[in-house]
């Protein structure tokens, strides 16, 4: 489609990012060329409307949601999101009417599994593009994928909800009925950054200081692979469903714990843990949806945060009194579930371990409806999701072979069924299957010193001052990277601005995640340098 949506905006408005947008934009910056922060939809229109129907329900909805009009910038070292008035839609048109149903279910699905290698922009709006595929003349799907700054499963599905809708008020001859927006994404951006500073960042600093005293570095669970000391961000996936025994009896001891089905496979999943490593202080991520507040719950956005669920496994307790445990504590996570992430690895605030995830390694899920990850990409070491009756390991190959994921998913298959058919047994007694066998003596995830390379360079020496300032660390060589030593994103964006204004060069924020050591920063600055020494010179032998 070549049409442009427009805006009653005459220009492009710019406001700071949300912090949900913010940590994105920076992973997604780290794992680079990985379909990690790739959000993908396929939304089914059963309606006797025209592919021009379509595009115009599109528009109505980019018109409606300034997300499907955003791109990003960075002023003065911060990210800010950029809405734009209008775009071109990019949406290509894909006629499949005339193929037999089985064929026609295999392009389809080829095709959404291929937009994870979507190549998205974060500069060039739009961040989004669909394929509109017509299966007949009363059925059509749209295919989208869009970066995960600006869109969630939820606001997919809110996505779904507004197309069904204006497709549905074509067909009938009627107004489509959609729901108000009081506030736009930028509006939520804004009011969440003002309550931080008004004084709720205080508090959740006090809750979360508290909450992660003494965070254990990394988990022990065994792994058949060595941890390389830079993370690849290659995963793969084990998909398995719960048996009869599993789904019934969850919400029976929800019901008596005084928990939800959440906590009770949350507390499973710690004792899976517990089982495999013996460890008794298990740190578990977990995803937390973030539309508290009303107004934004019809948004199409990017809301979800992580919180972190710290589970004491300790004493022996039943598994009753691990699921009050974990209902007691998750209490106060969910009361505090808006602290910003990046803002809790600031808070942690200790020296990285080569290749291990910042707070946690292990995550949960406990969705209604699908799942969220990518069968080729890890972010976490491991991420258990449920959703109904059907579960879903997904694992860092970097960590984990698939046995040692068998194994886990074996682990907590185990550990459930025998915990559900009595809660009052002791974890003690309970058999958790064979532990993964771990890796070659010695090779566990541990700090390695490296020796100390003092700077080389006059470009070495003004990376490694800058981050001095900035990090509050007095001896930098080399090859410390930015992140082991204490670095997040927040930070980066003020090295970056620091460096641009020393060196009187923007230096683009893709340059210090090419190589984030000192040296691998540094010779982007020389690489800067030289092309702008290089594009005087051309421009002085051109002047006659």
């Amino acid at each position: 489609m070549t049409e442009v949506v427009t805006h009653d905006a005459p220009e492009v408005f710019v406001a700071p990012a949300s912090y949900a947008q913010e940590r994105v934009w920076f992973a997604s910056q780290l794992a680079r060329d990985v379909p990690l922060y790739h959000v993908a939809g396929e939304v089914t229109l059963p309606y006797a409307v025209s592919y021009e129907q379509l595009g115009d329900a599109l528009r109505v909805v980019c018109e409606r949601h300034e997300t499907m009009r955003t791109s990003f910038r960075i002023d003065d070292g911060v990210l800010m999101q950029v809405v734009h008035p209008d775009i071109v839609l990019p949406v290509e048109l894909l006629d499949l009417s005339a193929l037999p149903d089985a064929e026609t279910d295999a392009r389809i699905a080829a095709l959404l599994a291929g937009m994870d290698g979507a190549d998205l922009s974060l500069v060039d709006p739009p961040l989004w593009h669909g394929t509109l595929a017509r299966r007949g003349a009363a059925d059509w799907v749209l295919l989208i994928v869009a970066h995960h700054t600006l869109f969630d499963l939820e606001a997919v599905r809110n996505l779904e909800s507004e197309l069904v809708e204006l497709c549905a008020a074509v067909v009938e001859g009627r107004a489509a009925v959609l729901p108000e927006l009081p506030i736009q994404y930028a509006d939520h951006a804004v009011w969440q950054r003002d309550g931080m500073e008004a004084g709720r960042l205080a508090e959740l600093n006090a809750f979360w200081s508290r909450e992660l005293d003494g965070l254990p570095a990394v988990h022990t669970l065994p792994a058949g692979r060595v941890r390389p000391a830079e993370r690849t961000y290659a995963g793969s996936e084990i998909l398995f469903d719960f048996p009869d025994d599993i789904v019934e009896g969850v919400p029976t001891v929800a019901q008596r714990c005084g928990a939800t089905p959440f906590m009770v496979m949350l507390a499973g999943y710690a004792a899976m843990v517990h089982q495999l490593s013996r460890a008794t202080d298990v740190v578990v991520g977990v995803l937390v949806a973030g539309r508290e507040v009303p107004e934004t719950r019809a948004l199409i956005g990017m809301f979800v945060n992580l919180a972190v669920s710290r589970i004491d496994v300790s004493g022996d307790p039943t598994f009753a009194e691990l699921v009050a445990r974990v209902r007691d504590r998750q209490l106060g996570v969910w009361d505090h579930q808006d602290m910003p992430f990046q803002k809790l690895v600031e808070l942690v605030g200790t020296h990285r371990l080569p290749g291990v995830p910042p707070v946690y390694q292990l995550g949960f899920n406990y969705v209604d409806f699908g799942f969220s990850g990518r069968a080729t990409a890890a972010e976490d070491d491991l991420l258990l999701e449920i959703s109904g009756s059907r579960g879903r390991l997904e694992y860092s190959t970097d960590v984990f072979t698939g046995s040692d994921a068998e194994a886990m998913v074996d682990g907590y298959l185990r550990v459930l069924s025998a915990v559900l058919a009595d809660p009052a047994a002791r974890l003690s007694t309970v058999d958790g299957g064979a532990a993964p066998a771990p890796a070659a003596e010695g090779v566990a995830a541990v700090e390695v010193e490296a020796a100390f390379v003092a700077p080389r360079t006059a470009a070495e020496e003004l990376v490694a001052e800058v981050w001095s300032e900035v990090l509050g660390v007095s001896r930098i060589g080399a090859l410390d990277n930015f992140f082991t030593l204490g670095g997040h994103s927040l930070l980066a964006l003020r090295v970056i601005a620091r460096i641009s204004a020393a060196i009187e060069i923007d230096l683009p924020i893709q340059a210090f995640f090419v190589d984030t050591t000192v040296a691998g920063v540094a010779a982007q600055v020389e690489k800067m340098l030289l092309q702008e020494l290089d594009d005087t010179e051309n421009a002085s032998e051109g002047t006659p």
